[in-house]
């Protein structure tokens, strides 16, 4: 066959060139173009802060990625801070920091495409110094008195913002109860008896600490009535008041007439005290009780005699007889009426060497000078009531 014309390789040569344009773009399989799917997307850190650390507690956090094709391979520059460690397959920062402070490091991300995708970020990791460790310092807390108010606190040290109190086992006395805001045991105890418990103290870092306490609620003693009997007597027609005694007890004491009858005229009040003007005379006999707080009580028999008025107080002794100088000289006074004892006294003073008895009236002595005055001698009985006689003393050679 023979050559062909300048036509024909014309054509040739545009035939060719079509059928390699459409290999090279695929024009002729337009169904294969839309089913492929799409490539990984770009490698990226997704991590954008890390988490604070306190020193001395353990840390943990991962630094994480996306995109690019895994599994994924991590580094670090510069190397973290002491103690941390960086895991270089998962991305993981784990230990427990011993230094304090902020250091700033950069993270690098490779993907297993070939060749790999890499990709940096720089990020700051802050150590906290430690809070204060957060401990109970009570040890002991003080006794109790039933019926008495009770206050006293739980102490504590370190720890980080509001504390939160607790009873974490046991219980508190009867009546008893813990603030939990402050610490504070308070209340008043109505049974007897020790309560022992475990106090729990927590903050808002998730410290706790705990201490096992007790407290003993003690019984009062009961009131004891000290005023014996018989009670001072009294006067028709005078004025009476005696207050009664009690030890013990608690709180107020109230008194009270158990039984038998006061004389007539006499109340008893709450407070103890017996007063009022007797109208008759006798001997009464009666008990008195005494109650206090807590419904303890006593009781303690009594009696009160109530004699007449007496006569008035009256010396009778009307004339001394007459003394020896430098000889033994005694004589005594006489009185009537009053209420005794009686209590005697003399102006102006005895001659030198004589005295006068306050008890008992008698004047006693040896006089060394002779004397011839009025003395004025006084008499007062129990009452205060009082008598005044002048009598002429004479002591001659």
């Amino acid at each position: 066959m023979g050559r062909g014309g300048p036509t024909e390789k014309i054509l040739c040569a545009f035939l060719l060139s079509f059928l390699c344009l459409c290999w090279l773009t695929g024009c002729g399989d337009v169904n294969d173009v839309a089913g492929r799917p799409a490539g990984p997307g770009p490698l990226t850190i997704t991590t954008a802060a890390l988490p604070d650390g306190t020193v001395n507690q353990p840390y943990a956090t991962t630094v994480g990625g996306s995109g690019g094709t895994t599994p994924y391979t991590w580094s670090v520059t510069p190397a973290l801070q002491p103690n941390l460690l960086f895991d270089q397959t998962s991305g993981a920062i784990t230990g427990t920091p011993v230094t304090q402070g902020t250091s700033s490091d950069t993270f690098s991300l490779s993907d297993s495409s070939s060749p790999p995708q890499t990709v940096q970020k720089s990020l700051s990791l802050t150590i906290n110094t430690a809070p204060p460790v957060l401990s109970i310092t009570t040890t002991s807390l003080p006794d109790g008195d039933v019926g008495q108010a009770y206050n006293d606190t739980v102490q504590a040290t370190g720890g980080t913002g509001a504390l939160t109190w607790s009873i974490d086992a046991g219980t508190l006395p009867q009546n008893l109860s813990l603030d939990p805001a402050t610490g504070v045991i308070s209340g008043t105890p109505t049974a007897a008896g020790p309560s022992s418990f475990t106090v729990r103290v927590a903050d808002t870092a998730g410290q706790a600490d705990t201490q096992a306490l007790s407290i003993l609620i003690i019984q009062p003693t009961p009131p004891n009535i000290t005023t014996t009997t018989p009670l001072p007597g009294g006067t028709v027609g005078l004025a009476y008041s005696q207050t009664l005694q009690a030890t013990g007890g608690t709180g107020t004491l109230a008194w009270s007439l158990f039984g038998g009858s006061l004389p007539a005229n006499l109340d008893l009040n709450s407070a103890g005290t017996i007063s009022g003007t007797p109208t008759n005379t006798g001997t009464s006999n009666f008990t008195v009780k005494v109650t206090d707080a807590l419904s303890q009580s006593d009781t303690q028999p009594l009696s009160i005699t109530i004699s007449p008025v007496p006569q008035p107080l009256t010396i009778t002794t009307d004339s001394l007889p007459v003394g020896r100088r430098n000889r033994r000289y005694a004589k005594t006074l006489v009185a009537s009426g009053g209420t005794i004892p009686y209590t005697w006294s003399v102006t102006p003073a005895l001659p030198p060497g004589l005295t006068l008895a306050p008890a008992t009236g008698v004047i006693s002595g040896t006089p060394t000078s002779t004397s011839n005055i009025d003395h004025d001698f006084t008499v007062r009985d129990s009452t205060n009531q009082t008598a005044t006689k002048q009598l002429n003393l004479r002591i001659r050679n």
